[in-house]
C-alpha cells in the first residue's frame, strides 16, 4: 500500500489489517483499499419516525446507556488490546454523535435534550447501592452514621442519601465513557459532585414546596394538630381515636367547629390559639354559624307569624260549635237548672269568700244579669258569661267578670256549674265546644310563645335586631347560649309548663345544645393551658430569626436594609399564613380534619415491601437493614 493510502486509513483499520482480520476493517477503509473514494457519511438521524414522547424517553435512555457503555470501555481499557481500545473509543465517539443529534431533535431544543440525558446519567447513582458496597470495602466508621438503618416509619435522611449518591456517582464516573481528550479522573469528580448534589436539591425543593404551597401548609398544619392531640398519649392511638370519633359524630343543623363536634379539649385549645393568632380566618365561619343559628330560631318560631290567623280560626270554630249546640236546647231542663243556679249564687254571695270584692262583684253581676233578663235569659247568654270568666284576666279589667280572680274556688265552682247547665241543656253538645276551644287555644298560645322567643332577638314592629348583631349590616342577631335559654324560659306557662309547640321546642333545644357544644372553646380560653399548643412559641422564634436574618442582610446591603427586612417579613407571613389557613379550615370543617388526619396516619404506617426496597436502595444499604 502507498504511504498516502496508509495515512488515510484510521488507526483501527490499520490495526485490523496488521492482525489480518479484514472483518474489522470499516466500510470506508475497504473502499480506500479497493481504490474507490469513500462515500460521504450521511448525517446521523437517530430520531427518524419518533414522536415527541419517544424522543424524550430516548434521551433519558441514552443517558442511562452511558453506564453500560462506560463499563464496557473501562473493561476494554483494562484488558483489551490497543486495537480494541481504539475501536471502543470510536464507538464512544459514534454514540456521542448520535446523542448530540438526539438532543438537537428533542422538543424544547438542544439544552432540553442535554438535560434529559444528564438526568438519565444521574438515575443509576440514586438507584444502585454502590455507595454502601464502597463504604464496606473502605471500612468507613459507623460513627459517621452513613450506614444507619432507619426504622420502617422513619423519613429519608438527606445527608445520608447525599453521601451515598456522591460515593455512587464517583464510582459510576469512573466507568463513564471517555472520548478523545477526556480524563477519567475528571469524570469521577463530576459524577460525585452532580450525584451528591441531587438529593440535597430535591430535599431543598421539597422544603420549599412545604413552605410556599397550599399542600405544604396543610402538611405543616397536620403536624401541629398531631403534636397537640398526642400531647398526653401515643400519637398513632390518639390519631385513630380522634378519626373514629369524627366519623361517628352526629350531624347538627348548626355548623360546629371540629372541636365542638366531638367535644375535644385539645382541638379546642388549637382553635383558641388559631382564633387569637388569625381571627380573620374565622370571620366567615363565625358569620355562617351565627346566620345558621338565627335562621334555625326563626324557622322554629314560624308560628309567631300566625297568631292572628289562629285566633280567627279559634273564634270561627267556637261559633260553629256553639250554634250547633244551641240548635236543640232542652228548655225545661235549662229552666230547672238555671233556677237552682240562681239560688246558689245568693248562697255564695253570703260566704266568707264573697268578702273579696272581686269575687262578690262577679257573683252579684251574674245574679243581676239573670234577674234582669228573667225568662229571656237564654243558654247563649250563659255561654257568653262563661267565655268572659274563662278568658285571661287583663291588666286593666273593664267589667266584673274580667276582674274575678281566676284561681278563686268561687270562680272555678261557677265555671263548673255553668258547664253542667249548658251540657244538660244541649244534650252533651257543650263538651265538644270546650274541647275544641282548648285545642285551638293551645295552638294560639303556642304561637304567642313563639312570638315571645322571636321578640327576644328581633323587634316585631320594626324588624330591627335587638342587642348585638352578628353581621356588619345589623341584619343577623347574635344568639348566644344564655340568650336563647332565657328566651325559652320566657315562653313557658305560669306553672313552668311547656307552651311552645313540641316540635318547635325540640328544634330550639337542639340549637341550644349546639351553642353549648361550641362554647367548649370559651371554656379552654379560661383555663391555664389554652393557647393552641407549642406552635405559637415556635412561630414567634421563627419570625424573630427571619427578621434578624433580614436585618443582617440589610447591614450588607446598606440602603436596601428596609426593603430586605420587609420582603423577608412578608415572605414569612405568607408561609405562616398558609399553615394558619389550613389549620383554621381543618378546625372549622370536620371533613377537612378527617382528610388531614388520614394523611398523618398513612405517613406513620409501616412501609410496604416495595417502599422498603426503595428506601434500602436510596440509602445504599441492604433491604433487610430497614426492617431491623
Amino acid at each position: 500500500m502507498s504511504p498516502d493510502l496508509l495515512r488515510k486509513l484510521s488507526e483501527a483499520d490499520l490495526q485490523a489489517l496488521a492482525a489480518g482480520d479484514m472483518s474489522r476493517v470499516s466500510s470506508s477503509g475497504l473502499q480506500l483499499i479497493s481504490g474507490r473514494q469513500p462515500e460521504p457519511e450521511k448525517p446521523i438521524d437517530p430520531t427518524e419516525g419518533m414522536s415527541g414522547t419517544q424522543k424524550v424517553l430516548a434521551n433519558i435512555g441514552g443517558g442511562m446507556m452511558d453506564l453500560a457503555t462506560g463499563v464496557r470501555q473501562f473493561y476494554t481499557d483494562m484488558t483489551g488490546t490497543d486495537a480494541e481500545k481504539a475501536a471502543m473509543r470510536a464507538e464512544v465517539e459514534d454514540k456521542r454523535k448520535r446523542d448530540a443529534a438526539l438532543a438537537e431533535a428533542t422538543p424544547g431544543g438542544k439544552w432540553a435534550g442535554k438535560g434529559l440525558q444528564v438526568a438519565g446519567n444521574v438515575v443509576p447513582t440514586l438507584a444502585l447501592p454502590v455507595g454502601a458496597a464502597l463504604r464496606t470495602l473502605t471500612a468507613l466508621p459507623r460513627a459517621m452514621g452513613l450506614m444507619r438503618a432507619a426504622p420502617a416509619t422513619a423519613r429519608l435522611g438527606t445527608a445520608t442519601l447525599a453521601t451515598d449518591a456522591a460515593l455512587t456517582g464517583g464510582v459510576l464516573g469512573a466507568v463513564e465513557p471517555v472520548g478523545q481528550d477526556e480524563s477519567r479522573g475528571v469524570n469521577v469528580l463530576k459524577g460525585a459532585a452532580l450525584s451528591g448534589a441531587t438529593p440535597a436539591v430535591l430535599a431543598g425543593g421539597n422544603q420549599i414546596m412545604r413552605q410556599v404551597t397550599q399542600r405544604g401548609g396543610e402538611a405543616r398544619a397536620g403536624e401541629q394538630i398531631t403534636r397537640q392531640l398526642a400531647e398526653n398519649g401515643d400519637q398513632a392511638q390518639m390519631l385513630r381515636q380522634t378519626l373514629e370519633r369524627l366519623r361517628q359524630a352526629p350531624q347538627s343543623s348548626i355548623p360546629l367547629s371540629t372541636a365542638a363536634t366531638i367535644s375535644d379539649p385539645q382541638l379546642a385549645r388549637l382553635e383558641a390559639g388559631s382564633r387569637t393568632r388569625s381571627g380573620a380566618n374565622w370571620y366567615d365561619f363565625d358569620q355562617g354559624q351565627a346566620r345558621s343559628v338565627a335562621d334555625e330560631v326563626i324557622a322554629a318560631t314560624r308560628g309567631a307569624e300566625d297568631v292572628a290567623a289562629r285566633r280567627g280560626l279559634r273564634s270561627n270554630n267556637r261559633e260553629v260549635l256553639v250554634n250547633q249546640a244551641m240548635s236543640s236546647v232542652n228548655e225545661p231542663a235549662f229552666a230547672r237548672d238555671l233556677a237552682g243556679f240562681r239560688a246558689n249564687l245568693d248562697t255564695a254571695a253570703r260566704s266568707a269568700e264573697a268578702s273579696n270584692p272581686a269575687v262578690r262583684g262577679m257573683l252579684t253581676q251574674l245574679a243581676d244579669e239573670i234577674d234582669r233578663l228573667g225568662p229571656d235569659f237564654r243558654p247563649e247568654n250563659l255561654a257568653t258569661i262563661r267565655a268572659n270568666l274563662a278568658s285571661k284576666a287583663p291588666m286593666m279589667p273593664t267589667n266584673a267578670y274580667q276582674a274575678a280572680p281566676r284561681e278563686s274556688p268561687a270562680t272555678m265552682s261557677v265555671l263548673r256549674e255553668v258547664d253542667n247547665i249548658l251540657n244538660n241543656a244541649t244534650g252533651g253538645r257543650w263538651s265538644p265546644v270546650l274541647q275544641s276551644y282548648k285545642r285551638d287555644s293551645d295552638i294560639v298560645r303556642s304561637s304567642q310563645a313563639a312570638g315571645k322567643i322571636r321578640e327576644s332577638f328581633i323587634d316585631p314592629a320594626t324588624g330591627r335586631v335587638r342587642g348585638v348583631s352578628a353581621d356588619a349590616a345589623g341584619d343577623v342577631p347574635k344568639i348566644t347560649e344564655a340568650g336563647l335559654g332565657r328566651a325559652l324560659d320566657s315562653a313557658r306557662g305560669p306553672r313552668r309548663e311547656l307552651v311552645l309547640d313540641p316540635t318547635a321546642n325540640a328544634r330550639l333545644e337542639a340549637v341550644l345544645a349546639a351553642l353549648r357544644q361550641q362554647n367548649i372553646v370559651q371554656g379552654v380560653k379560661r383555663s391555664a393551658t389554652a393557647g393552641g399548643g407549642s406552635n405559637t412559641a415556635s412561630d414567634t422564634v421563627a419570625a424573630g430569626a427571619a427578621r434578624d436574618a433580614a436585618n443582617a442582610l440589610g447591614n450588607v446591603m446598606g440602603p436596601a436594609q428596609g426593603v430586605a427586612s420587609t420582603m423577608t417579613a412578608r415572605a414569612f407571613d405568607y408561609m405562616q399564613g398558609l399553615e394558619e389557613r389550613a389549620l383554621a379550615e381543618a378546625l372549622q370543617n370536620p371533613q377537612r380534619m378527617i382528610a388531614i388526619l388520614e394523611r398523618q396516619v398513612a405517613a406513620g404506617q409501616p412501609l410496604s415491601p416495595a417502599q422498603n426496597q426503595l428506601l434500602a436502595l436510596l440509602r445504599g444499604v441492604p433491604a433487610v437493614a430497614s426492617t431491623q
